[in-house]
């Protein structure tokens, strides 16, 4: 691995299409940092040493929603379970889970995430359960394939109670609360949830009370799967909403899914919306779900909007290969957003929107940004998504560390 092509620590591409600007430019990067950003033919202060012949140049891609620690797992469940219930999945992770150990979560996380690092994901934000059947060995294997990848691919992990928070008798809520306080005590700095009225018994509102309450013990930000059921019953989207009002965490929480947003009343959604909008709420989609939450509603209020990749091919989701433009294109066609601004719009969910959510600093396409880039063989991000541009170069900080090697 080189410090850039040609193995200089001050480099550039020129000739190069950048997303939402016209015309073709020439990026010089030092330090692993971009120094500069300059239209074609400016002069500059270091000599351009390779031509992208037109093509995209962009801010690596920031995966905001992964499950590497169940990742590649489908073989080991029968059949069927793809085809049943979410009740039938969570209980065969279940038992799958018990199963894990440290060593097979590492190799498993590892490879997930050079998947996605192929495809020009050099950042990716993972859930990861902590419970009575797993322990804290998910976590630990988790935190190995990180170490592993340092200098590749920066890894958030978020504690994740897919078992439900609460230890409720005669259900499938198996009372994780426990374990996750656990993670956050070995350093894992995000809070997890699993809100969702129709699936557990328990008070969804107890549940964000007492991980709210965590997250301020422990100074951590907050990322739930909430409301992820397609009726209004499970709709607790303006209770987080409040509450990260009145606890000040504006800017530090994350919903995903928030599908039966999308069947509440018109006036009833609006009002949320409004909450997300003043509480500054970020929200992450999952197409792989299918039917999604009112994406295009919630992006004309200017909430952040991100997208993930979600399960890779475990007993949730048997397919995948944790890329960003296949998801993206799935969510464009969900969306009926086929034309260049609203594909331009949908590029953002995976670049700027998501590192907004995951509050990096230093990214994106200016100067003192990290040179965390990807080369694409296309020619603007809505041609990049619709023809699913092959990644030529992926780097990080400056280094290529993933396609073909640059002269």
């Amino acid at each position: 691995m080189t410090t850039g092509p040609g193995g200089r620590d001050a480099w550039g591409i020129r000739n190069a299409a950048l997303p939402g600007r016209e015309g073709r430019w020439r990026v010089i990067v030092a330090g692993g940092r971009i120094a500069e950003v300059a239209p074609e033919g400016d002069g500059g202060r270091y000599a351009d040493v390779w031509d992208a012949g037109g093509r995209l140049l962009s801010p690596a891609f920031v995966d905001p929603h992964v499950h590497v620690d169940k990742a590649l797992t489908s073989d080991r469940v029968h059949d069927a379970v793809a085809a049943s219930d979410l009740d039938a999945a969570i209980r065969a992770v279940r038992r799958l889970k018990s199963a894990f150990t440290e060593e097979d979560v590492a190799a498993r996380a590892t490879a997930s995430l050079q998947m996605g690092l192929m495809h020009g994901t050099t950042v990716a934000r993972t859930n990861c359960e902590a419970d009575r059947h797993v322990g804290l060995r998910a976590v630990a294997g988790v935190r190995a394939a990180a170490r592993v990848l340092a200098g590749k691919v920066d890894l958030q992990v978020i504690a994740f109670p897919q078992e439900g928070w609460f230890e409720t008798a005669g259900s499938v809520e198996d009372g994780a609360a426990p374990y996750i306080e656990q993670a956050l005590e070995a350093g894992v700095r995000i809070v997890g949830g699993n809100v969702n009225r129709a699936l557990w018994p328990s008070d969804p509102e107890r549940q964000v009370d007492e991980s709210f309450a965590l997250a301020a013990r422990y100074d951590c930000d907050i990322d739930y799967h909430l409301d992820n059921w397609d009726t209004p019953e499970s709709f607790t989207l303006p209770y987080v909403a409040h509450k990260t009002l009145a606890q000040g965490w504006q800017g530090r929480v994350a919903v995903s899914h928030i599908a039966s947003l999308a069947c509440v009343g018109e006036a009833e959604a609006a009002d949320a919306i409004d909450a997300l909008g003043r509480a500054g709420v970020n929200v992450c989609v999952l197409p792989t779900r299918m039917r999604l939450t009112r994406v295009l509603e919630l992006m004309e209020a200017g909430i952040n909007v991100a997208c993930g990749t979600d399960n890779m091919r475990d007993p949730f989701v048997r397919y995948g290969d944790a890329d960003p433009l296949k998801a993206m294109l799935l969510l464009a066609q969900i969306t009926h957003q086929l034309h260049n601004a609203g594909l331009e719009r949908i590029w953002s969910t995976m670049t700027g929107n998501a590192a907004r959510m995951l509050r990096l600093q230093d990214y994106g396409m200016e100067p003192g940004c990290h040179a965390d880039l990807v080369l694409l063989d296309a020619h603007s991000a809505p041609d990049a998504i619709l023809r699913q541009a092959a990644r030529l170069a992926v780097f990080k900080r400056g280094v290529q560390v993933a396609g073909r090697r640059m002269a």
